[in-house]
Parts: C-alpha cells; structure tokens; sequence
C-alpha cells in the first residue's frame, strides 16, 4: 500500500475533480433522502468529503444505520460539524469528523460504502482506493462505481470451492499483513459455516451454544460486509438441521442454503427469500439435502433420507474452556449420524429443472463427496467408490477394489482436540487424484481420478491437506507436517513441525495457514521456503480455520475460550509497502496550536489526577472519605458511550470515552465546564501535570489541553500513517494510543498500536511542548524485521523502579522500556521457543509447556510481591468477558507496603503482611458483599468499591458502591449505582468526595451532606 501525501494547494497537474460549479446544494431532510436513494446503501461506512453544509453528517446518520466519516480541509467547518454532531449524540458513536489539509482520506483501502463529495477538490483515484468494489461515488452530477478486481477471489463453498481444496486463487492476499477491521460477534455457538462472495461473508452458526454469550447466535445466519465488518443481515436457521456440512454455496447475487426441506435460494444483499426448490417425491422420498455445489451454473445435490434431529444446546457454563463431552448425544456421539444419502440430482438452478438424477443401492456419506474436473465423487464406506460424469450423471468408474476400500478403512469416531470433528469433509480433488485424509482417517490415501486404482498410501491420516500446483500439502498434529507428490506419495519434504489441534488447513497461493502449535496463535508456512511465521494474537476459529476471500484473510468468530489477544471476526489486508515501523519526524507529527501562558499548577498529593491515582497504578490515596456521604449529583452523556475512569484534581473532575469526547465536570455542582474533542474513542483516562491534561486517542494522537478550558495546546501523531479502520463499532486509526498516556517529571509517556503485526510505537515526549524525547518503533518485531512476535498495545501503562511497563499481548507481556532511552528490555530469540528443543526437531515433539513464547493476556498491570504482573480482560474484548484458562483472571489491588486489598470475583480480602510456608498469602478479613468488584479505593483507613452487589440467582442484578473499614472491614457505608461502573472507574479528591463512572455513560458523585467549596 503506498503512502503518497499529497496536501490540497498541491493538486496542479494531478487528474482531479473541479466540483464546486456542480455542488451538492445544502440538504434537506427531502435531499438526503434522495442522496441515501442514490448511494444504495443504508449501512456501512459513508465517507463525505465537504467544507460547508455541517447538517448532512447528522440527517445522513439520522436517517440511516450509517458510519459517516467527514473529511475537510476546513478547520471552521470541522469545529461547527462536530458541535452539532456532539448535540445530537453522534459524535464519536456513528459521526467521525477529521480535520485534515491533504489530498488523501484517512481510511483503509476498500473501506467505504458510498464516497459523497460535496465542494471540495480531491483526485478521483483516492475517491476509488477509498471505495469498496462496488460502491458508488457521488460528486455533484456525476456517479460512478467501483468495479471489483479480476483477480479477487471468493470462498463460495464451505472448502472454497466444489473440489473441497481450501486454497483460494486470490492474486491479491499476499504478505505483509495489518489489520482491515475487527467486529462483532464476539463468541458464536458451533458448528460454523463460512462462505463469501461478491463483497459479503456469510456465516451460519449451529445448534450448540455451551455458554449464555452464544445464546443470541444460535440457528442463525448472517451477511457481514467484507470490507468493514458491518452486519448486513441476520436470519433464522431450521434448528433441525446439523448445519456442518456442505450445503451452502455463495454466489454474488444468491445465496444457496439446504436444510430438511428444502434448497433456500436468499437475495445476498438482505437475506430476503427469492426462491425456494424442493426435491420432487419421485425422485427422493424424504428429499432432504446432504451435499450441495455449484460449478458451470448447475446445482449438484446429494439427497436422501430424514434424519434425527439434535436438541439446541443452551448450556450455561461459566467455568473457563470448552469440554468435548457437552456437545450433545448425537454430534458427539459414537456413530456419526448425518449426512447420507443414495441419490445425486443435477438441477439448473435458474429453472429449477431436473438435469439428471443418479440412485444409488449403498447410502453415500457426504464427507466424502467433492467435484473436479468433470467429476463428482462418491464414497459408500467399505462398500465402493465411484466416479460420476457432472454433465450426464453416467457413471465414469467404480471401484469394490479391496486394496483400495481396506486403504481408505474404517472411519474412526475422531472428536478429540487432536484430531478434529467427525463432520469434517475427509477427501479433496484435483485432476490428478483423489486424496482421503481428516480427523476420521487412518491413513492418507491417493486416488488416481482416471480410474479409480490405489495410487499410494500413508501410514497416517490425521492430516489437513491443502493441494497446491506444486505439491500435496498434508499439515500434521500427531506427526510432522510433510509435502507429497501427488502421484508417487514420496515424501518431498518433512516440514519438521506440527498444526496446532482441531482446526483445519487453509491457503492461499504463497502460503499455507493453521492452528499455531501449542496456543501459539496462527501458523503461516512459507510455500516457496518451507519457513514458519507467527501470527500471535489470534488462533484460527475451531472449524473454519483462515478464510480468504476478497484480497484479505479472515478469522473468527470462536466458539470456544481458546481465542488469544483477538476475540471477534478479524481481518487482515496486505500492507503494501507501507512501512510499519517508520519513525516519526517531529515537523510531520507534532502541531502545536496554542502558545498561552498555562498556570503550570502541581497536583495535590492528595489529588487522583492519573489512572488508579499514581504511576504504579495503586489506588491508594491520603485523603480520607467524606463521612457519611449522599449522592451529590449524577449526569449522562449525550451518546451514552462507555466513559473511562475520571480523574479529580482540585475541585474539577475529568474524564472521556468511547466517544472521543473529554469532560471536565465541577464536582460540587456536577456543571460542565468545558468539552473537547478529539477523532476517536478513549479507553483510558485523561492524565493531569501542572495545569494541562493530556489523553491518548483512537485517532492515533496524543493531546495537550489546558485544563482550565480545555483549549488545545498541542496534538502529536502517534500513529505512523493516517489510516482508519472498523474496531468494534468504532472508526479507529490502525495505531489507537490504547495505552492511554502517563505522565511522570514532565515527560508524557505513550503506545500507539493495536497488534504487533500492525507495528507498535512507544513514545516519550515533552509534556509542555510535544517534543519527541525518544522514540521505539520496533518492539513489535523483537526477533527480527521480517518476524512479527512482539509486542503488542493491549493495556496501559505503569512505572515501577524506573522502568516503563506495557500490557503487551500474548507473546511479551508486560513489555518493559527503559525509562531514559525508550530500550525495549525484553529479548525473543525465537519467536516460537523459550529454550531449546534438546533435539534436532523444529517443533519438540514432547515439550513442555513452559517451552513456547507466551505471556498471560490482559489489560491491567499490577505491582503484585515487587514484581509487575498482569491481569483481567482484555482490552478489545467482549463487554462481559467471562473465564478462560488462557488470561491471567479477574484480579483488582489497591494499596502498598502494609495495607494491601484484592479483590476477585465474590470477594475482597486484606492481606497480611504475612504469608503461609507454601509462600501464599494470609487474609486479615475477608468480604464477600460484592459479586464482582469493578473499582477498588484505598482512601486512609477505608476501602471503596463500586461493583455488581450479590443477588440470588434468580434476580436482576443490582450495582452499588460501598465503604468498609481497613481494620477489619465492616461495612461503613453503600449506595446504589445506575448499572455497572467501568472498570476502575472511581476517584476520590482531596477532600474524599467519590467520582464513578458508569457503563451507561453516566458519572455520579458521592459528597459530604453539607458540601461546600472544598469539602
């Protein structure tokens, strides 16, 4: 991806677009409406290009389910557009404003929907790269769409394509990769189904939901925009149908879905039904399909008799992990019950004529069936093998051949993390053979298509294939990873490592994806070398594996807890040769828009003017808790986005959110006293130093205010590049300061970045000017440029014994930074190992666990015995992250050296200063108020916290926050929240006045009865 900045006085020459004699006119709800008609599309992302008419934003978003991403070279007309869109509450939720003199939009590639220009000059090729293949441009009277890549390719089958070879042809999803979006669904139900084309990902989710978080997915099936993650659609699925199987099939326009009863044919744009074929009686009595592919405009099913339904499984379980014995009687039952049937039907699907029908006396398992070259293949197992003309249904050959049907064997029952599902598909297709191998099979068998006759066997079946022009790939658990010929099964290469677990194989034309080894995340194999690549932070959904499609690589959603730093649908595009670890030049990054004297007024020892109060995050405060104190008075937000945890210094309260909006607050009023904006969402607080406050925003900037007014002082680009992407339901910069800023002796610390493949950029600057101080770009990459395990920007920082921590992801965390140079101190000398193998293996066969590069996930640093630990949820997760074996634990502390408190869930405990001879640490009391504590506050003698209070089980749950006495913690004092505050979301001032911030976007306050200025 080139990185061309080109700034607007600069366009002589440049083939561009002289709008202004054909502006669209100031609109009229009746105009946008027309506008909406022209664009076609009314969810997504609408990029509008303008320096006047600040209402369209608004009516556009109003009107629609519309993003509405302005870009304008106007500073007047940015300001007046976010004011009116921070009235209406869209600011920061659906309205993203930018600010910007250049010629170039600051989004990804192919992001938007729809490009509207309204009286600005900008070059048609950056309106196009913007645009996704098939979305329009409207500028002034002129129209035009995208048009879609010749050499893009779809995933139109569950295996790619008929042949079940999961290798996409895509010219176009080639490394290096960062990331293009990340969405929702957090956690689906199993089984899963992927297909795409024409721009959409469709995914079906089963009948098997193990915990309540996939309740809302289960039977459904949804339409996601390719490009950006936006749900286009969502409907229902027969619930009596097991769903992983070979019966879905996505063309541009329809989509193709069997079940019992029926072949669904869905208009791919909304989901709605357009038509329906039904298997006539007389050529199957049940009908009901078992396989299904499209090639050559013919729809080739194989049909057959009912089956037993599987009940729905709402499961309700809240331990960690993911137990193979709860996935119901049937599909994790001894025998495999789905999928066979005896007769082939070749249909036009535009007439829904009967082509031909084949019948055959041996019930025909599925798993088996795939088409190449002319052929449909079919299995009856241990019974014969056949191959079928597509064109007549004649059949070519067929095969009783013992040698043959003792090769292939018995299917083995497989449901083990090792092995896989039984409803796998277990042979793929080329023009050269047929080859059986899965978690089913005993060995790894080639068929020659010519005839039939046993070409070779393996002595090993537990095997992904992916068939690539060169060779046949066959990725191991259980044994080495190997490279065959096709014809003569020598082993051409050992790859000397193993896949990890369940998951399938995938490709594309360069390089082959599974499961990393041992929770490592993604496996990539370098076709052309045979080297490994970590990618770290995600593993591939059980199921689906990596899908790729449109000139990108998909991932998720996961069914399971085994997600790593990633939860959700991820995507990756090709990086180009956009430099990941560019470091910043200060003329480029750095904008110092005021030069006012400040007041350079020192926070109170007693303030809370940083996240958990202080640099190592401690929470402890001298001030002492206001006695008995009431609700002072509780505000919300006008777009009810999620707050960060405020800060108080003085009288005056800070905070931001979501919505990229940062607050200052009176605290004896609760009156605002300023707002101002920044270009995306925050995560973590605003930080106070000598009269200015300072956040880091998703935009991928660092911002200077003063904190008397809020104006800005200074704004640094942290972000190597202006590029912006879907997070989650935000319009994020690729490169978020997601680890908030902390400020320490006049230097402002802070990480841009999301994930280490991304490239991660730690920062120190000059607090009162911006100034770079120093500057590492390369901690993303601590094994090598080419290698991308390191760190990640996952959490927040801390400073402990002059070093600076980072919550770094699933490889190296906390990341530590020497405070003076910026030294990353962590080493990788293998991106995969820790130490060595002792043997001449890639991967150890046997390892240990402590073998492998990986570190706990999370958000939260912590000072546990002197050293930095880290833990609880992580920082993109779902907004009820439960349990898993992989994360550190949900995990609070406040406090030093003699009064320290934790907290979990159901308790809060003092500890002792002393501990057990197993070196575990001694309770002095222990409470169990709370069910799940969100903030903790150590102010003098009394423990503060806000959280969800216990219920019986059957009762809504009710949030409060409570006070206890240090000494032996009984209750001093409680009362009642709105919902759940954030996490940390509690400060207290210098005078013990309480400050929370709700999940709702409400902030409380918690006074002295008889408050007055400064009390």
């Amino acid at each position: 991806m080139s990185q061309t900045v080109t700034r607007w006085p600069l366009l002589v020459g440049m083939t561009v677009w002289l709008l202004c004699s054909y502006c669209v006119k100031s609109a009229t709800a009746a105009d946008t409406t027309t506008l909406l008609g022209q664009i076609g599309v009314t969810k997504g992302v609408c990029v509008v290009v303008a320096s006047r008419d600040h209402q369209l934003p608004v009516q556009l978003a109003e009107q629609s389910e519309l993003f509405v991403y302005v870009h304008s070279p106007s500073d007047e007309y940015v300001t007046r557009t976010r004011k009116f869109a921070y009235s209406s509450g869209l600011l920061g939720t659906r309205i993203y404003v930018e600010h910007d003199r250049e010629a170039r939009i600051s989004l990804a590639d192919n992001m938007a929907d729809a490009v509207v220009v309204i009286d600005s000059v900008i070059p048609k090729s950056e309106l196009l790269r913007v645009a996704q293949p098939g979305a329009k441009v409207i500028a002034g009277n002129s129209t035009f769409t995208k048009s879609r890549p010749v050499d893009e390719d779809d995933w139109s089958h569950p295996y790619h394509g008929p042949d079940n070879n999961p290798q996409s042809r895509d010219a176009h999803a080639k490394p290096p990769y960062l990331t293009q979006f990340l969405c929702d669904p957090w956690y689906v139900p199993m089984p899963q189904v992927t297909v795409t084309s024409g721009g959409r990902i469709f995914k079906a989710f089963g009948h098997i939901a193990l915990k309540t978080r996939e309740w809302p997915w289960l039977n459904t099936l949804i339409a996601k925009n390719a490009y950006n993650g936006t749900q286009l659609w969502k409907r229902e699925l027969n619930p009596e149908f097991m769903i992983h199987r070979s019966t879905m099939v996505a063309t541009p326009h329809v989509l193709y879905v069997a079940d019992s009863a029926s072949c669904k044919l869905l208009d791919t744009a909304n989901g709605n039904l357009l038509d329906e074929i039904v298997i006539p009686e007389n050529i199957d009595e049940d009908g009901v399909w078992k396989w299904m592919a499209l090639d050559g405009g013919v729809l080739y099913a194989l049909v057959g008799s009912t089956e037993q339904n599987d009940p729905v499984i709402r499961g309700s379980r809240e331990k960690a992990g993911w137990p193979w014995a709860d996935l119901g009687d049937r599909y994790n039952g001894q025998e495999y019950a789905w999928g066979f049937g005896r007769t082939l039907v070749a249909i036009d699907p535009a007439t829904r004529e009967v082509i031909w029908t084949n019948r055959f006396d041996e019930p025909i398992d599925s798993r088996a069936m795939c088409l190449a070259a002319g052929r449909v293949y079919v299995y009856s197992p241990l019974t014969y093998l056949a191959a079928i003309d597509t064109n007549t249904g004649v059949e070519l050959w067929k095969t009783s051949n013992p040698e043959v049907l003792q090769a292939i064997g018995e299917n083995d029952r497989a449901q083990t993390a090792a092995k896989g599902f039984a409803s796998t598909a277990y042979t793929k297709a080329n023009d050269r053979g047929l080859f059986f191998a899965g978690p089913q099979r005993a060995n790894l068998v080639a068929i020659s298509a010519d005839d039939g006759s046993l070409m070779w066997a393996y002595p090993h079946g537990n095997f992904q294939l992916v068939l690539h022009d060169n060779a046949l790939y066959a990725m191991g658990r259980t044994e080495t990873c190997k490279k065959f010929d096709y014809l003569t099964g020598h082993v051409l290469a050992d790859l000397q490592c193993y896949r990890g677990n369940c998951t399938r194989a995938t490709a594309t034309v360069d390089s082959i994806f599974t499961r990393g080894y041992r929770h490592t995340g993604t496996m990539q194999l370098d076709i052309s070398t045979s080297k490994l690549k970590r990618i770290p932070l995600m593993r591939p959904a059980c199921q689906d594996g990596v899908i790729v499609s449109n000139g990108m690589l998909y991932w998720g959603p996961w069914m399971c807890d085994c997600n790593h730093s990633l939860v959700g649908m991820i995507s990756l595009a090709p990086a180009g040769n956009l430099d990941l670890s560019q470091p910043a030049v200060e003329r480029d990054r750095l904008d110092s828009i005021q030069s006012k004297p400040i007041s350079n007024s020192p926070a109170d020892e007693a303030d809370w003017p940083a996240y958990r109060r202080d640099l190592s995050r401690s929470a402890h405060t001298p001030a002492k808790l206001a006695t008995n104190p009431v609700q002072r008075w509780q505000i919300s937000s006008n777009s009810g986005s999620e707050p960060t945890a405020p800060i108080v210094v003085g009288e005056t309260a800070f905070w931001s959110g979501l919505d990229g909006v940062v607050r200052a607050a009176d605290v004896m009023s609760g009156k605002t006293n300023w707002t101002a904006f920044t270009g995306g969402a925050v995560r973590f607080p605003p930080e106070y130093w000598n009269g200015r406050i300072y956040v880091g925003s998703g935009d991928g900037h660092v911002y200077c205010l003063d904190a008397h007014d809020g104006q800005l002082l200074w704004k640094f680009q942290a972000a190597p590049a202006k590029r912006r992407i879907m997070v989650h339901g935000n319009i994020l910069s690729n490169w978020p300061v997601g680890s908030g800023v902390l400020v320490h002796e006049g230097v402002v610390y802070a990480a841009a970045g999301i994930t280490s493949y991304d490239g991660t950029h730690v920062y120190a600057l000059d607090a009162r000017s911006g100034d770079i101080r120093w500057q590492n770009n390369h901690s993303g990459r601590l094994v090598s440029d080419n290698l991308v395990s390191g760190v990640s920007v996952q959490g927040h920082l801390l400073i402990h014994d002059d070093v600076l921590y980072l919550a770094g992801g699933n490889v190296v965390s906390p990341a530590m930074y020497d405070l003076d140079t910026g030294r990353c101190l962590n080493t990788i000398e293998d991106e995969w190992l820790t130490e060595p193998t002792g043997t001449n293996e890639r991967f150890p066969s046997q390892p240990e666990r402590t073998m492998f590069t990986r570190s706990p996930r999370g958000r939260e640093l912590f000072v546990v015995d002197g050293e930095v630990r880290v833990f609880d949820r992580l920082l993109y997760s779902a907004p009820n992250n439960g349990p898993s074996g992989y994360f550190g634990g949900h995990f609070l502390q406040v406090g030093q050296d003699g009064a320290v408190i934790r907290g979990t869930n159901d308790r809060i405990v003092r500890l002792s200063q002393s501990k057990t001879p197993e070196g575990e640490p001694v309770g002095v009391w222990d409470v169990q108020f709370f069910r799940d504590p969100h903030a903790l506050a150590l102010c003098g003698e009394t423990v503060v916290v806000a959280g969800e209070i216990q219920q019986e089980e059957s009762e809504m749950p009710t949030f409060g926050i409570a006070a206890f006495d240090l000494e032996h913690g009984s209750k001093l004092w409680s009362d009642v929240l709105p919902t759940a505050a954030v996490s940390w979301g509690l400060a207290v001032n210098r005078h013990g006045t309480i400050v929370v911030t709700s999940k709702n976007g409400t902030v409380t306050c918690f006074g002295s009865r008889n408050a007055s200025a400064g009390g």
